[in-house]
């Protein structure tokens, strides 16, 4: 009994630790391009298609490896699918939050919010009509 248990929990490593350097190698490339679109003046807006573009083999190293060990878990590839990307995509959410922190996007977008007047909402005909007493 003891070994068995010991065998599966051996094997509940090895399974996490495939997916590990995927990861890892995903994140390290979003800190490395991060870096680099700040040098190069990249929009806020077209951040996340630059990182696709240029994090694309460690993006689908990282799906592959997310895909398969949800699959050894006995899920199906449909639902392995929308794991991995829902898993990428928070990555990706989180590092263009990041990423307009940095470069101030988020400010810039701040200000030019507070730079419009405000919209003065405008009587409804049955808001001005007093109830009968």
């Amino acid at each position: 009994m003891i070994a068995l248990l010991a065998a599966s929990a051996i094997s509940l490593v090895a399974l996490q630790a495939s997916i590990n350097a995927p990861r890892d190698a995903f994140k390290a490339c979003l800190k490395e391009v991060s870096g680099k679109a700040s040098n190069e003046n990249v929009g806020a807006d077209a951040y996340e298609a630059y990182v696709r573009n240029n994090c694309a083999p460690q993006l689908g190293a990282f799906k592959g490896a997310v895909v398969k060990f949800d699959m050894g878990n006995k899920m199906s590839r449909k639902a392995s699918d929308e794991d991995a990307n829902m898993m990428i995509g928070d990555f990706l959410g989180s590092a263009v939050d990041h990423y307009k922190y940095i470069t101030g996007a988020n400010s810039a977008s701040k200000q030019a919010a507070s730079a419009r007047p405000p919209a003065t909402p405008q009587p409804t005909p049955a808001a001005s009509a007093q109830p009968p007493k």
